[in-house]
């Protein structure tokens, strides 16, 4: 991949221009948009809970003293196997998953959960599987165990 496109193709610019898609798909539904309070209540709800698995993750990668930015695996010090980590392989990118779907449950309507599954299917197939390649490369049997211990995502 080109390094300007590979700079470009970070899971929050993805995430961004899924969560841009969703508020499109919003506007060219025919339905009527209406706020309702059982779908605030939820999507505030998934924000906040997002929210405190994004922080908790990153705040492990600053304890660790390794980068968490998701194009510089090679600055990659530490596996890190507490905190959030307990029970995911992935807590920041289950966070983004969380954060989306409050914002399709905010937007309300069917199609915006094309663009929430299109996010997951590349973290899933694209991001992620990198990442592991890196990471199995990197840390070897302890990666092995951590991955028979914790899930993907939960």
């Amino acid at each position: 991949m080109a390094t300007w496109l590979n700079k470009l193709v970070l899971p929050p610019v993805v995430m961004a221009v899924c969560a841009l898609g969703m508020l499109v798909a919003r506007w060219l539904a025919d339905e009527q948009w209406q706020v309702r309070f059982a779908n605030l209540s939820g999507s505030a709800l998934l924000l906040v809970i997002a929210a405190a698995i994004m922080f908790s993750a990153s705040r492990s990668f600053l304890r660790a003293g390794t980068t968490l930015h998701p194009q510089k695996l090679q600055q990659v010090s530490a596996l890190i196997v507490s905190g959030s980590f307990r029970f995911s392989r992935n807590p920041i990118y289950l966070g983004q998953m969380l954060l989306l779907a409050a914002w399709a449950l905010a937007l309300g309507g069917w199609g915006v959960w094309l663009w929430w599954l299109l996010y997951f299917a590349y973290l899933d197939g694209v991001q992620i599987p990198r990442e592991e390649k890196f990471l199995q490369a990197r840390f070897g049997e302890d990666y092995t165990s951590f991955c028979r211990r914790v899930r993907r995502w939960l």
